[in-house]
């Protein structure tokens, strides 16, 4: 009975999902029938067109199968896509990797068109094989949150029923054990910081529904830990590693701001005058190309090595198998490769420096003497190295961390059905250089507010003018000081320490306060651009309650939209919202009866239709200010919206609402026309891994659900957890 009860219930949930996927071919035909041609004014040439052209062009001539066939199809290929992507990802992986090992990779192959060229195959067949999924998610519990997983044990399902090329009688074959796999570990031992002796004998780190999920990727019979978990100072690398992109892009900005800071008179004469120009630098600025030039090898060079030893230490459980985040060989030798870059560049340039002090007699010129910098005659020959260590750096860092593959996936993977829908190559092209822009903008911003703001708070503080501590010599150009750390035996005084931590605190402030700087000035853009855009969709008036609201008939402007909207019964749709905030106790009874009577209808269908005389006496425009808050900007942005969709309309696309065929209560109307929509559900005190006490209670449908405080129900969240699993899986609503 359990297994029959999870089998009806799934057979139920596919049956409605074909149902409406047939009332949306049929609203499509009917659609098409109302509005032939496209915006363009080019017959459509889609594929419910040639569908349509196919099976003939009026409900006479398109049978009641074909619809079934062709929604099945559809379900069919939606419910298995990413059975589709596992074997297509599988099959693809080289011969040398241990994802191939006990696998056919021809029947992976063939498994994967069977689904997606599944036309000339026999509805019932495709209903029976996307049940086989449905079922295994829904007995599978929490094994849903694992669908590679799912996928490698469908795909040892389907074969040892023949395959899915067989049409013949089939038996399909689910193994409890294999698909339940993982989650008696992980109830037994879930921290995966420590190791527990574990039944089969070996100390063992938690298991997690990502190494579940890893083990069906990597095509493992048995299910094990492929992740390793970062811990106490690990965590920092850890973070460090993922952000050392952005952590050097902003580096690299900072170090731009002291380049231009180097000439920007902000700071002392000594330090930020006579440095030369910015493409014709002298002194202190030529120094700094190569210093830094070789502190950013140094860098990149500890990065690269820390980042090989970190990854090959995590994934260690998952080298030599095939799946996302695993580096293979040609990710070890890149960064590898790197590394040996970085090194070789950072001694090419310490092996050419040109490092020279600045006379403190150049504070004041550079026209006389000693002031003149002599390597300004030979420039190019000083700089070559450095400005060339920099061009084979920019190089690196975009082949490196540029965006090579697409982090977003668009519901219309199809490139043609994309540029049509207005997101072709020109249009992410233009998107492209919208964002970086954006980005150039307001990393200048930053770099404005460094050289002006923020490096001039530590003018005159470093530590050889400071402090007197020559520490690097040439390398930093300036002139040698004295302080209280100028004589080796005041190196370790309480005084030089002072003075050395108070520069540094200093010096360290500057630099954290570089790395956040972009925090704020993203975020003011974002308001300032946000704020522009939403003014320019009106919704600065979202939530106006001032505004007031006219609902007679055939007079009113939102009586207008809310009839081209929803159709000619539009007061039938008002007088079931404003029963709704009655029911929630938004407004009074007496509220209630004057919103409907002001769109000339009683509130309840019972009574009478009201009179001509009646209709002239109350239907007056509505000021919501004299109604409840919360009613009255529920209903201000219920006809705000109205008017978006009326100026969205203007613009003809074959995605335009159509009043004919998609208002509410149209004559034309099908439901299938009607977009999905995909509804985040929070979860209140969900039960992760339930245990047989909580399996074996409730036994009502309803007792699978979130429950009311104090058993009454309508009042408040649905807090409470649910009394047990009921009839349904706990995560039922999860299954689309």
């Amino acid at each position: 009975w359990w297994l029959c009860q999870h089998t009806t219930t799934q057979i139920a949930t596919l049956e409605k999902q074909v149902n409406m996927e047939v009332a949306a071919i049929r609203a499509l035909r009917s659609r098409r029938l109302h509005n032939p041609t496209t915006a363009k004014g080019k017959p459509a040439d889609d594929e419910e067109s040639q569908a349509s052209a196919a099976d003939g062009e009026s409900d006479s001539e398109s049978t009641a199968d074909t619809d079934l066939a062709k929604a099945m199809q559809v379900i069919h290929r939606r419910t298995l896509e990413g059975f589709i992507t596992w074997c297509n990802y599988v099959s693809s992986a080289t011969l040398g990797s241990l994802c191939r090992k006990g696998l056919d990779m021809d029947a992976l192959r063939d498994m994967s068109a069977q689904v997606m060229e599944n036309a000339t195959r026999p509805p019932d067949r495709l209903f029976v094989e996307a049940l086989v999924l449905r079922v295994m998610e829904s007995v599978g519990e929490q094994m849903l949150q694992c669908p590679e997983r799912l996928s490698y044990l469908l795909f040892h399902t389907y074969q040892e029923a023949g395959g899915l090329w067989d049409l013949g009688p089939t038996n399909f074959t689910i193994d409890m054990d294999k698909l339940h796999d993982g989650l008696v570990q992980m109830n037994l031992h879930t921290n995966p910081y420590t190791r527990h002796k574990m039944p089969n004998g070996k100390h063992e780190l938690g298991l997690n529904f990502d190494d579940i999920n890893e083990s069906g990727i990597q095509c493992r019979e048995n299910v094990t830990k492929t992740f390793k978990e970062p811990a106490s100072m690990m965590v920092v690398v850890d973070f460090l590693l993922c952000y050392r992109v952005p952590i050097m892009l902003k580096l690299y900005c900072l170090t731009l701001s002291g380049y231009i800071y180097l000439g920007s008179h902000q700071g002392d004469d000594i330090t930020t005058t006579h440095n030369g120009t910015f493409l014709a630098p002298k002194w202190l600025r030529i120094n700094f190309l190569q210093y830094v030039a070789m502190g950013d090898a140094a860098v990149w060079m500890l990065i690269e090595a820390v980042l090989v030893l970190y990854v090959a230490w995590q994934r260690w459980p998952s080298l030599g198998y095939r799946s996302p985040g695993i580096p293979g060989l040609r990710f070890m030798l890149t960064h590898l490769l790197n590394m040996c870059c970085s090194a070789m560049g950072g001694l090419w340039v310490f092996a050419e420096r040109d490092f020279l002090r600045k006379p403190w007699e150049c504070a004041e010129s550079d026209v006389i003497g000693v002031c003149q910098d002599p390597r300004a005659d030979r420039l190019v020959d000083v700089l070559k190295v450095a400005v060339s260590y920099w061009v084979c750096r920019v190089i690196i860092f975009i082949l490196m961390n540029g965006k090579v593959e697409p982090i977003f996936l668009y519901g219309t993977p199809d490139s043609a059905r994309r540029s049509d829908s207005g997101r072709g190559w020109s249009a992410n092209l233009a998107r492209d250089l919208t964002v970086n822009l954006a980005w150039v903008a307001m990393l200048g911003t930053c770099i404005f507010a460094e050289v002006w703001l923020l490096l001039p708070t530590i003018k005159g503080l470093d530590w050889s003018t400071t402090c007197g501590l020559d520490l690097l010599g040439d390398i930093s150009g300036l002139p040698a000081s004295t302080g209280v750390c100028s004589e080796s035996t005041q190196s370790a005084s309480f005084q030089c320490l002072s003075c050395l931590s108070s520069v540094g605190t200093g010096w360290l402030l500057v630099l954290i306060s570089s790395l956040v700087d972009i925090y704020f000035v993203f975020y003011l853009a974002s308001a300032v651009v946000g704020g522009i855009m939403g003014h320019h969709r009106h919704l600065n008036d979202l939530k106006n309650t001032s505004l007031p609201i006219d609902l007679r008939e055939h007079q009113g402007r939102e009586a207008s939209l809310f009839e081209r909207t929803f159709g000619p019964g539009w007061q039938h749709v008002w007088r079931v919202m404003v029963k709704g905030l009655l029911v929630e106790s938004l407004i009074s009874p007496k509220q209630a009866q004057s919103l409907a009577q002001a769109a000339g209808v009683a509130l309840d269908e019972a009574d009478a239709p009201m009179t001509q005389r009646a209709r002239v006496k109350n239907q007056k425009p509505i000021h919501l200010t004299r109604f409840p808050a919360l009613a009255a900007e529920r209903l201000a942005f219920f006809f705000q919206s109205l008017k978006s969709i009326e100026e969205q309309s203007l613009v003809k696309t074959p995605k335009s609402f159509e009043p004919s065929t998609d208002a509410l209560t149209g004559a034309d109307f099908d439901p299938g026309s009607i977009p999905s929509l995909t509804q985040i559900i929070p979860a209140y005190n969900e039960v992760v891994i339930p245990s047989v006490e909580f399996l074996r209670s409730g036994a009502e449908p309803d007792d699978a659900k979130n429950g009311s405080p104090d058993d009454q129900p309508g009042l408040g969240d649905l807090t409470l957890p649910p009394q047990g699993d009921g009839v349904n899986t706990n995560l039922a609503f999860m299954i689309s």
